[in-house]
């Protein structure tokens, strides 16, 4: 059912808009890369490690509080104690208010949570479920392991709030809303200079601005919501570009953020209509009057090639009409060489190998050890959702990756966007049609 819900949900996130503002980074100041070649990497200590336990549960009740309260109480099983952390995650199909004060009646007082909404299902190695209620919950061996901010729609006094309770993280986890991302990115690394961030951009069903980010006590279609972990935390983490290059490149000759003007030195529609059309894409309508290309894209990313060799992956998002500009989820910098990715047999798989990789590359290049992770979120994007249609349960059931997070307590989310650390850049970006894992031990 869930893979239906998440295939409506792309139709009517192409169909919803015909416009490119949902794109355009946004004011927030008042506010990875092939495989192998992104991931946290952490040094030796002679200090030991927290471990943590954890627990997850899931419903798809359709009553909200029943929901809330079966998920709640199956991963409360999992942990002794009191949790020192929530990670929440629903459908915008629910009521998010409803969900966010539901989870802090069911949850013990004091505990945090970050929370963002997710299109069309949660995924679990089960396969996607539509509508659904997630909530993983984590408690840390020693106080002042996880700390938490959030604010509705201030990067700069979320990151502020947040570097009071922890001066020098191991990492930050991040959520935000479509457009703000790259901004909240700037504010961290003023603050947390190289610290790696990973998260995932909260989505909706029909890109309407449904999305919310939320917390225990408030919920935000532009909120910002932020963890820090300290270094006694273990973590792995990864987000990868499950692409190969071609030959096709050309260069972004006039950008703005996230919008192109100029491919090559002429209008960038020009470009994309002759390459899509080239194609069997009928994309007159929207190269005309402006619109979404998202499915006739979700297949072929736009590379960007980091002096290091990593990819940053890029979603060709929309025209703009009569100005002759495209848009993307990502920003693209003026003089970049763009390069057309291939998907390969992913679509055709849901995406099975990428899933499996991005385990594997956040366990090798993290400080879980011997113990081995204790949960797990899952970052997909809802892009690949578009790509993989009905054949996402099929990736996420999928031998190869099923197999390695059985038993895990594992939280799924289908998002805008997917933020993370390029290990060769020693940078963190903002990127688009990637797949991550992040690991708690």
């Amino acid at each position: 059912f869930g893979h239906h819900l998440l295939a409506c949900a792309a139709v009517a996130l192409f169909a919803s808009i015909d416009s490119a503002k949902a794109f355009v980074p946004t004011e927030v100041s008042r506010p990875f890369s092939l495989p192998g070649n992104s991931g946290s990497r952490y040094a030796a200590s002679s200090r030991a490690l927290n471990m943590v336990s954890s627990g997850f549960g899931i419903s798809v009740a359709e009553s909200t509080p029943v929901a809330v309260a079966d998920a709640a109480k199956a991963a409360a099983a999992g942990i002794e104690g009191e949790p020192s952390l929530a990670f929440v995650s629903c459908t915008v199909t629910r009521s998010v208010e409803e969900v966010r004060t539901e989870v802090a009646k069911a949850l013990p007082e004091g505990c945090p949570v970050h929370g963002i909404t997710s299109s069309g299902a949660l995924l679990t190695k089960d396969g996607s479920k539509g509508g659904a209620v997630g909530i993983l919950l984590i408690k840390g061996d020693a106080e002042g392991s996880f700390e938490t901010a959030y604010d509705a729609e201030s990067a700069e006094a979320a990151v502020k709030d947040l570097k009071e309770k922890m001066k020098d993280p191991a990492a930050i986890l991040m959520s935000a809303t479509p457009g703000a991302e790259e901004g909240i990115l700037e504010e961290l690394k003023k603050s947390f200079p190289g610290v790696q961030v990973y998260g995932g951009t909260a989505a909706d069903n029909e890109l309407s601005g449904d999305w919310q980010v939320f917390s225990r006590d408030a919920q935000s279609s532009t909120g910002i919501s932020l963890i820090a972990l300290s270094k006694d935390v273990k973590i792995g983490a990864s987000m990868l570009g499950p692409y190969e290059e071609t030959d096709k490149k050309v260069t972004a000759t006039k950008t703005e953020g996230r919008r192109v003007f100029e491919i090559d030195g002429k209008p960038a529609a020009d470009w994309v209509n002759e390459w899509l059309s080239s194609l069997g894409d009928d994309i007159k309508e929207q190269y005309e009057n402006g619109g979404l290309i998202l499915p006739q894209t979700a297949q072929r990313p736009i590379g960007i090639k980091k002096p290091s060799g990593e990819y940053v992956t890029n979603h060709l998002a929309a025209f703009g009409g009569e100005e002759k500009f495209v848009d993307f989820f990502a920003p693209i910098p003026e003089g970049a060489e763009l390069v057309v990715m291939d998907s390969g047999e992913g679509p055709a798989t849901g995406y099975a190998d990428a899933l499996s990789k991005a385990y594997d590359v956040a366990l090798e290049q993290g400080s879980l050890g011997e113990g081995g992770p204790k949960a797990g979120l899952l970052v997909f994007c809802g892009g690949m959702a578009i790509a993989v249609g009905d054949n996402l349960d099929a990736g996420l059931s999928s031998e190869g990756f099923s197999a390695k997070v059985d038993g895990l307590p594992l939280l799924g989310m289908t998002c805008f966007g997917e933020q993370a650390y390029l290990a060769g850049e020693k940078e963190n970006v903002q990127r688009n049609l990637s797949v991550g894992m992040i690991l708690l031990g």
